[in-house]
């Protein structure tokens, strides 16, 4: 296990705390559930973790019984500092983040971001989750919210009906939903490679990890015309609703106007002098299968074989997987929750995109900080607030604040407190070294 010591946040020590003899029940083995009930048992609490999927139970788009199962991509983004999610990925490191070692150990090549082979990943997680002596798994759906019992849902944007009908009672709020697409997964052999080259955008990182597969404005042109008039899925009722601007359908942006994708997911910046570009991301360490980046949608299947395949580069592919969309459900969190992530009317906490935190290390981070939060709570500690210019405290403002229109939360470097004076080109620098200064102090 991680040996990794930080001031107070002890990754990987089981032992940090002495047990308490009071049961907590985590709901929804994820990234949030498993970070939470790994930081819980941390913390010296017995935990009971849930996971319907393990005792046959499913969601419209996971597809193993898994723990820690990544749906959509399996990139949880840049490393670098200088990039928003490369300094959310630092402060989960020096807070002692489970699942964050757990990814870096399932690694795969693909430039300057944090990419990791699925299984290898959940499998390190499992590993993690086995080895507490303070942590219980449970092969079955839990959907009793009882006030006597502590307790963290991390049930994840699909949680069961049984558990929302419960979660809605119990809150009284209305459920907001909204869209996630998944991308399709070409067989590696499949691709013509003579269509193709191997580079990084700008050439970043020490090998080329993406496939870029080009397009000339002819091919680009008819590819959008195809795409504009392609036909979706069929919506059901409960679907029609306007969808969330981080993850469009390819489709929709297309419908948005001819430059769109030349300006979105098939920008050819820094990858050399073409027209439009498509890159192409390693899913496993094998590179036997890679992800086409940005191709979310929720096309007919045979609609989208025949697009996609105009490609080029893809003009024989094998797609292994793909693209679908399915419906995300989320709480209205500023009507619902403290600072803390408590539910306002209950010792109950929420994490994880069930939360609105929308992005896999959001997840891990609120999984996390609801942990902590709730453990002070529950030994009767004073919160402790994270530093000012912390990414997990802005990103938690970000979601707790009252708005009109609550919609899911990406960390962003636009969430950070600055003065209002610094110039443009100072900006991010001043952020960088402000969460790491305050950070120090707060370990």
């Amino acid at each position: 296990m991680p040996s990794q010591v930080l001031g107070r946040f002890h990754a990987g020590n089981f032992t940090t705390f002495h047990t308490i003899k009071l049961r907590i029940r985590v709901i929804g083995g994820g990234l949030a559930g498993c970070e939470a009930a790994l930081q819980l048992a941390c913390r010296g609490f017995e935990v009971d973790l849930y996971e319907m999927r393990k005792g046959g139970g499913q969601t419209p788009a996971h597809k193993t019984s898994n723990l820690a199962e990544l749906v959509c991509s399996n990139s949880f983004k840049g490393m670098q500092l200088t990039s928003a999610h490369g300094l959310l990925k630092n402060e989960l490191r020096t807070l002692g983040s489970f699942l964050l070692q757990a990814a870096e150990k399932a690694r795969v090549p693909a430039g300057e971001s944090l990419t990791v082979d699925r299984e290898i990943f959940s499998k390190e997680v499992e590993k993690l989750i086995a080895e507490s002596k303070k942590i219980t798994l449970h092969s079955e759906e839990c959907t009793e919210l009882a006030p006597e019992a502590p307790t963290l849902v991390a049930a994840g944007p699909l949680c069961s009906d049984a558990l929302a009908v419960q979660i809605k009672k119990l809150t009284g709020g209305e459920f907001l939903r909204f869209f996630d697409a998944i991308a399709p997964v070409i067989d590696s052999d499949s691709i013509d490679y003579s269509q193709a080259f191997a580079m990084n955008r700008h050439e970043k990182g020490e090998t080329a990890d993406f496939i870029n597969c080009p397009l000339d404005k002819e091919t680009y042109v008819e590819f959008v015309k195809r795409l504009q008039e392609a036909d979706s899925v069929e919506e059901k009722p409960f679907e029609k609703r306007e969808l969330f601007e981080g993850c469009l359908p390819i489709e929709e942006m297309a419908r948005r106007g001819i430059d769109t994708l030349r300006f979105g997911p098939m920008r050819p910046v820094g990858l050399g002098k073409h027209y439009a570009v498509i890159q192409l991301r390693a899913e496993n360490a094998q590179k036997t299968l890679y992800n086409m980046v940005g191709f979310q949608t929720r096309l007919k299947f045979n609609t989208q074989k025949e697009i996609f395949r105009l490609v080029p580069a893809l003009r024989n592919a094998e797609f292994t997987r793909l693209g679908s969309m399915h419906r995300n459900t989320f709480i209205e969190s500023p009507k619902l929750l403290d600072n803390s992530l408590k539910l306002n009317s209950a010792d109950i906490w929420f994490a994880g995109q069930i939360t609105g935190a929308e992005g896999y290390t959001e997840a891990i981070a609120t999984g996390w900080y609801a942990a902590w939060n709730m453990a002070d709570y529950l030994k009767d500690k004073e919160l402790e607030p994270l530093p000012q210019g912390s990414c997990i405290r802005a990103l938690i403002e970000a979601m707790i604040t009252p708005k009109n229109d609550f919609q899911p939360v990406n960390f962003n470097f636009g969430l950070l407190p600055r003065p209002e004076k610094l110039r443009k080109s100072e900006k991010k620098d001043f952020l960088i070294n402000q969460n790491r200064k305050n950070l120090i102090i707060f370990i």
